[in-house]
């Protein structure tokens, strides 16, 4: 019983500790695996082959200054693993309810499938923190994942209704030179999204 008894301490102990602090390049060396189904590399995410990312990843974290950060980058650059890097840590170490805007509702199933899934999957540290959503009581659809601690809801940039009334933290908008001019009645949907984030 006294082996018991202290197993439960250490464990509660432990879950009173707060993690140390960590920027989200930090978090993807430390953590982030690359799928066989997503990159021509798989294995450890390695910042060092896309430098260029650093700063990036590092002006998302929590101890930076910065409220908005925009990449202009050429296409297949990796502004998207910068967004899964940051879905990563957002999901492990910083928990919130978070939005993310694809252009259309098909993109954003696109790439919860082939895209979000497979780092879940692939990458120990986020194992087991979002249910399956064949599960009866996951909640989790296909464009709606919680985890501990917070939710991860995939909108389209073209549907009003995956946009509005959502109690958000986090909003990360992927692909914005593909966004619609208005989302219906809403008007842009990133002006839109931007004033409730403010509020």
């Amino acid at each position: 019983m006294a082996d018991a008894a202290q197993v439960y301490r250490s464990a509660f102990l432990e879950g009173l500790t707060p993690p140390a602090p960590m920027t989200v390049s930090e978090w993807a060396v430390a953590h982030r695996m690359l799928s066989r189904k997503g990159s021509s590399e798989p294995g450890p995410w390695r910042t060092d082959r896309t430098p260029y990312l650093r700063e990036p990843m590092n002006c998302l974290s929590p101890s930076s200054p910065w409220r908005r950060v925009v990449l202009m980058f050429g296409s297949q650059m990796g502004k998207t693993e910068v967004v899964l890097n940051w879905l990563g840590a957002i999901i492990h170490l910083w928990p919130g309810p978070t939005l993310l805007v694809q252009p259309t509702l098909d993109m954003a199933e696109a790439f919860s499938k082939d895209r979000l899934a497979p780092m879940v999957r692939d990458t120990p540290a986020l194992t087991g923190k979002i249910a399956d959503p064949k599960s009866r009581d996951s909640g989790n659809t296909l464009l709606h994942k919680k985890f501990p601690g917070g939710q991860i809801t995939m909108a389209g940039a073209n549907s009003p209704a995956s946009l509005a009334s959502r109690p958000i933290r986090i909003v990360l908008c992927d692909e914005v030179d593909r966004y619609p001019l208005s989302a219906g009645t809403e008007g842009d949907p990133l002006r839109a999204r931007s004033r409730a984030a403010d509020r």
